[in-house]
């Protein structure tokens, strides 16, 4: 009597049967989630005080624009940022993976990030509302804003180098 399997072919169909089994499991990957499809953010500094000649500022960043603004030296102001297509409200609702980032020259603007009704639930701030302190008269320069998805990364040593970036925005400030 012949026989009826060789080793050859139990050994195919062996290997056949374990890339099955296992190319169907439910081992895959989770999603990526990808980061927020941001275009243009609006910047916002209203004085603090109401003192004569300091006005109400805004300069809105859409992609290949630099817009300027115009402050006043020596003047403290509470600055709120405004994404557009309704993601402001995501990166609110979202506030533990978002943080924002200002870079400015010290002698430009001083910014201060922990306002108390800025802050995510485990207390770290968002950056959605800052004080912004301006310098002396005649000093120019450019405020960098970027908002970083830092999912599962946000702690209290975040920084703009870590997660990704949703925006990236400058703006030319000009003190007079």
């Amino acid at each position: 009597m012949k026989k009826l399997f060789k080793p050859y072919l139990t050994a195919f169909l062996l290997g056949a049967l374990l890339i099955s089994s296992t190319s169907c499991g439910d081992d895959d990957p989770e999603p990526v989630e990808e980061g927020e499809n941001i275009t243009s953010l609006t910047l916002t500094l209203e004085p603090v005080s109401t003192a004569k000649g300091v006005n109400t500022a805004t300069a809105t960043f859409e992609a290949g624009t630099t817009p300027t603004l115009q402050l006043v030296p020596n003047t403290q102001y509470n600055a709120t940022i405004t994404l557009n297509d309704n993601l402001h409200t995501e990166v609110r609702n979202e506030a533990e993976d978002h943080e924002i980032f200002f870079n400015a020259p010290e002698n430009l603007l001083v910014v201060q990030k922990n306002i108390p009704e800025d802050l995510d639930s485990n207390g770290r701030p968002l950056g959605l509302r800052t004080r912004m302190i301006t310098g002396n008269a005649g000093e120019s320069g450019t405020l960098r804003v970027t908002l970083k998805h830092q999912e599962g990364l946000k702690d209290d040593n975040s920084d703009v180098s870590v997660g990704d970036t949703d925006i990236e925005a400058n703006f030319t400030v000009s003190l007079q």
